[in-house]
């Protein structure tokens, strides 16, 4: 089941990729959320269950704000909430300490994801992709480590490409 796993990090790592690439915030979210949910699967396939259940959180996360931008509202009251969720379900799903790299990507991610639009989304990713590839190298996701440097060079790229767009 591993090896399924794995293969499945390295689909979302494509849809990843072209998440940043994307201009519209609501499309990216979309995209990210089918990437995030592959991830779930991915996690929970190689045994790491803290990606797993942070991962199920982010789901339903991207679909939150999703709705939300939908709707044309903005505030950091539900970022903040979801952030503090991850946290608590970091307690139950504590893999060791290598788990405060997940959940404090995961949180800072969530936050940004939330209150800033795209370009300042991408600029948040650079950090918080380095937690996440921290936290897949102890937790053996070579995907996930490969997908992590993707997101990062994605990110940086995407940034380039809009720096001057205002949205």
């Amino acid at each position: 089941m591993e090896i399924v796993g794995h293969a499945l990090g390295f689909i979302a790592v494509g849809l990843y990729f072209l998440s940043y690439q994307i201009y519209d915030k609501k499309k990216l979210l979309l995209v990210q959320t089918a990437a995030t949910a592959l991830n779930c699967l991915q996690y929970l396939l190689i045994g790491a269950y803290s990606g797993f259940a942070l991962n199920i959180v982010c789901v339903c996360r991207n679909f939150l704000f999703y709705l939300r931008d939908k709707e044309g509202r903005r505030g950091a009251l539900l970022p903040s909430l979801l952030a503090l969720v991850i946290v608590l379900v970091s307690l139950f799903s504590w893999d060791g300490a290598h788990s405060l790299l997940i959940v404090s990507g995961l949180a800072i991610n969530t936050f940004c994801m939330g209150v800033f639009n795209a370009q300042n989304l991408r600029k948040s990713v650079l950090l918080t992709c380095a937690l996440i590839f921290t936290y897949n190298l102890f937790a053996g996701s070579y995907s996930g480590m490969v997908s992590e440097s993707i997101s990062w060079l994605s990110a940086l790229i995407g940034m380039i490409r809009y720096r001057n767009n205002k949205d």
